[in-house]
């Protein structure tokens, strides 16, 4: 789980911090996640049980996650081409509307609202709300999966069931982590520079 999360952050730290879903949080590279229901937590910000279905009922793909990674190089790509005031008032913009409960149509709707952000994620061939989703239950995957090899000895089943956590998405995750690994370091070389990354 902290290996999935540390590499995803910074890629979601470029679009946190440009859209202000949420404020940037280094705790959630160091947690250890020990209470089971901590990937329904990785939600925390949406609104009620319907937000959490969609992400649950998501279900991930190497195709979707290409897309997602294709956005997050254009991203830095984009921001690597703006001033550094450029980026600050992006920034700015996006810390002024920070909200923390903000629903999955609210964050995509924040994306749209950026036209630098939207283009990127359109030229991957995803929508706003789309790389919202896959971004959230790449989150609440790699917490769950890592969870669950925290706690070997406990029933699996239950402990997905508890977590709201989708059991095929956990296996999709399993079977391609280095794929996603490897992707995402080679993403995560390419931000240097971004945001003080």
């Amino acid at each position: 789980m902290r290996q999935l999360t540390h590499r995803l952050v910074p890629a979601l730290v470029l679009v946190t911090t440009l859209v202000a879903c949420a404020k940037k949080e280094d705790s959630a590279t160091s947690s250890s996640a020990p209470a089971a229901a901590a990937p329904a937590s990785a939600i925390a910000g949406t609104k009620g049980d319907a937000e959490l279905a969609d992400v649950q009922s998501y279900k991930l793909s190497m195709e979707k996650i290409d897309k997602m990674l294709a956005a997050q190089r254009n991203l830095a790509a984009k921001a690597k081409a703006m001033t550094p005031a450029e980026r600050d008032a992006m920034q700015a913009r996006g810390e002024s509307s920070s909200d923390p409960s903000a629903s999955l149509d609210d964050m995509a709707r924040k994306i749209d609202g950026e036209p630098m952000l939207r283009d990127a994620i359109h030229q991957a061939g995803l929508s706003p709300r789309e790389y919202v989703l896959i971004t959230m239950s790449m989150m609440q995957t790699g917490m769950a999966d890592g969870v669950l090899k925290m706690r070997p000895k406990d029933n699996q089943d239950s402990l997905i069931r508890e977590m709201k956590a989708n059991p095929d998405n956990i296996k999709f995750y399993r079977e391609h982590e280095a794929e996603i690994t490897a992707k995402t370091k080679a993403i995560e070389a390419e931000m240097k520079g971004v945001d003080g990354n």
